[in-house]
């Protein structure tokens, strides 16, 4: 089966189990994220499915990003998403908070030159971290797939996940990914893959946690539209800690 049809049939079950929840059966669709032309849908530019499977077994470095959930009324098919802005006119300019930070992140979790990590100021590029993202092997997977229009809180995400673990763990594992960028939720999502997918995770350093027998680093992030603190400072806090794990794992990443 492809990626497209495992996440299809996930997905039925995922409504299946919502029906007996008497939860809503509108879920968010999700997984391995589109890498076809760019087209404006009436509402946003998307990607068409192309080649995303073929980048993805040909990578050197996966990255499956880990998100909580829409904080919108509607749920999407996010494997569409090409995180510039909502115009009919197919311009290169970049969303708003959201997306500018995790093309940052991802450009510099993915890009380690020798095994060093990129400073900011040479990875922050808007057009260089854009065509990044937009064509970089990339699953993205919300947590909850139901939205309601508004932010859940760290205690009903948790809940959510547990009810739909075993159909979670299973989209988590199935992309067999190298790096696991959780976004949000203060550690519950580090929490769950831990308990239901890689029992020997364990903290490295405040961001970064490894599991030796799958060679997975699974790493904690503030959510992108965090703004507390800068993008530099955010960034900067997350590489430093990136880097002192490459200093101490040198077999990460697995050679394919």
């Amino acid at each position: 089966m492809t990626y497209r049809e495992r996440e299809e049939n996930l997905f039925t079950r995922w409504v299946e189990r919502a029906k007996k929840l008497h939860e809503s059966q509108t879920i968010t669709k999700d997984g391995l994220l589109y890498r076809g032309d760019i087209w404006f849908d009436g509402f946003c530019q998307v990607h068409k499915p192309a080649n995303e499977e073929e980048l993805w077994n040909d990578a050197g470095m996966r990255l499956l990003v880990l998100t909580k959930e829409l904080d919108e009324e509607d749920c999407w098919d996010i494997r569409t998403e090409s995180g510039r802005v909502p115009t009919p006119h197919l311009t290169c300019k970049t969303a708003m908070r959201f997306f500018p930070n995790l093309e940052l992140w991802a450009y510099g979790l993915m890009t380690i030159p020798d095994h060093k990590t990129m400073t900011f100021s040479r990875a922050d590029n808007p057009t260089r971290l854009q065509g990044f993202y937009e064509n970089g092997p990339i699953v993205r997977i919300n947590c909850k797939k139901q939205s309601d229009g508004k932010a859940a809180s760290n205690a009903v995400l948790q809940k959510y996940m547990e009810n739909y673990a075993d159909l979670l763990a299973e989209q988590i594992s199935m992309y067999n990914a190298d790096i696991i960028l959780c976004l949000g939720g203060q550690g519950i999502m580090v929490n769950f893959i831990k308990h239901h997918i890689m029992d020997d995770l364990e903290e490295v350093n405040s961001h970064c946690y490894y599991s030796p027998s799958h060679n997975v680093l699974v790493v904690k992030q503030y959510h992108p539209c965090y703004n507390v603190y800068s993008r530099k400072d955010m960034y900067d806090n997350m590489i430093r800690d990136y880097q002192s794990f490459l200093n101490v794992t040198p077999q990460f990443p697995q050679k394919r």
